[in-house]
């Protein structure tokens, strides 16, 4: 189960995205702390978060930050099984931090979005599941094929070395024939990078969930697994790492 998330924060004009924040569950206590990636998302206009106008303190509650708990969805909602059924969670692995971790905490007014940071699992691995973007941002053939995968088919990745948005970037694609079906999320993009170069011979990226009745933010679920490489730190970048501590 996820521990903690990185918050991003997207420049409404540039459309660059910057990674501000770091929401730890510690025990039943939860702690907000703002990254170096504020200082550069400062500039660029990032004034901080209603309730955290500090950007050197610890934050600490013993309930999701209310700025957080909106974008969780209401147990009475009658469509609840289906959305748990998207992300891939049930009653019985469901907790709060983790339907955040899975959805990005998404919310069509505002230009904020949550990840989780992940930790390397009891196996001594690297495993994470994340919802693939740019979907909707696919020619008719590719979500064609997109709309036919099927749960535990295998995918690829493909460097978009042109991106002038991002030269990290990188697309997935099927084996055969090769079709595009999307993005690796930004802020995992360097990351999978070196842990392909590092893991090749294990490196396994799959689909977990097709929910072709979900929003196309929602639509396809996938995992990556492979060796944790001695020596790596997810999201190494200066702009991840918190600008305090936990007390």
């Amino acid at each position: 189960m996820c521990k903690e998330l990185g918050l991003s924060w997207q420049n409404s004009k540039t459309r660059e995205w910057f990674p501000v924040a770091r929401i730890s569950k510690i025990k039943e206590n939860y702690f907000f702390r703002y990254t170096y990636g504020a200082l550069r998302a400062k500039e660029s206009g990032f004034q901080g978060l209603a309730g955290f106008v500090d950007f050197n303190k610890t934050y600490e509650s013993d309930t999701v930050f209310p700025v957080f708990q909106n974008r969780i969805m209401n147990k009475s909602r009658r469509d609840r099984d289906d959305f748990l059924s998207w992300i891939g969670l049930n009653e019985d692995n469901y907790s709060q931090f983790e339907e955040l971790a899975r959805t990005g905490g998404i919310k069509a007014t505002d230009n904020l979005q949550l990840y989780p940071i992940p930790s390397k699992n009891s196996n001594g691995r690297y495993v994470v599941q994340f919802f693939v973007h740019g979907v909707s941002h696919l020619p008719d053939n590719y979500k064609n094929r997109t709309n036919k995968l099927s749960k535990g088919e295998r995918l690829y990745l493909c460097a978009d070395l042109q991106n002038e948005q991002d030269s990290n970037a990188l697309l997935l694609r099927t084996s055969d024939p090769v079709e595009l079906v999307g993005y690796v999320p930004k802020f995992f993009a360097e990351d999978f990078k070196i842990l392909f170069n590092s893991s090749q011979d294990d490196f396994l990226l799959h689909v977990v969930k097709l929910n072709l009745d979900a929003p196309e933010q929602l639509r396809l679920l996938c995992e990556i697994s492979c060796t944790w490489p001695e020596g790596f730190h997810p999201l190494r970048s200066e702009l991840f790492q918190p600008l305090n501590t936990v007390n």
